[in-house]
């Protein structure tokens, strides 16, 4: 079997959830949700993309149910304002409360379900989080380049199964 059309076999086997998450009320902080939404329109097989307003335990039983995780946030940004792309572990310990990182998520995901996702996690540089519903254009050159490594990175999934299956 040729292994470009293997690794695509696979692939579609392969599920993946994008969470994007932030407050859209608070300008920057919202290019988390704006980029799941518009990864839901790509309507690529296998692909689901949510967004949340803040990361919560309810999102582990979604989690539970995928081979890759995919989440979305911003960050304040300083003098660097690039994206940030992070391979993610589960955390060491689970913390109780409404609100978590994406490694709690991945600890609460492995201890009731023995298995988690591979994950990584998306950082979008934002440098105004003030009440309002506008993106700054760091947010918005951040967002574009977040969509790019994100689709880059689904295609590289496609590429790592066709070299596990060479």
């Amino acid at each position: 079997m040729d292994c470009h059309l293997a690794a695509t076999l696979k692939s579609l086997h392969r599920s993946i959830l994008v969470i994007g998450y932030g407050s859209p009320l608070r300008s920057d902080d919202g290019v988390g949700q704006e980029i799941a939404q518009q990864i839901a329109t790509w309507g690529m097989p296998n692909v689901k993309a949510i967004a949340v307003h803040q990361l919560t335990p309810e999102l582990v039983e979604l989690l539970a149910k995928v081979d890759i995780a995919i989440f979305i946030d911003a960050y304040p940004a300083t003098a660097d304002q690039e994206i940030q792309v992070r391979l993610l572990e589960p955390a060491d310990g689970i913390t109780s409360g409404h609100w978590c990182e994406p490694q709690v998520l991945l600890a609460m995901t492995q201890a009731l379900y023995s298995k988690h996702p591979q994950a990584w996690w998306v950082m979008v540089p934002g440098i105004n989080f003030e009440l309002g519903e506008c993106f700054s254009v760091v947010a918005n050159q951040g967002m574009e380049a977040a969509l790019q490594e994100i689709e880059q990175l689904m295609q590289s999934m496609r590429t790592e199964s066709c070299m596990k299956l060479g």
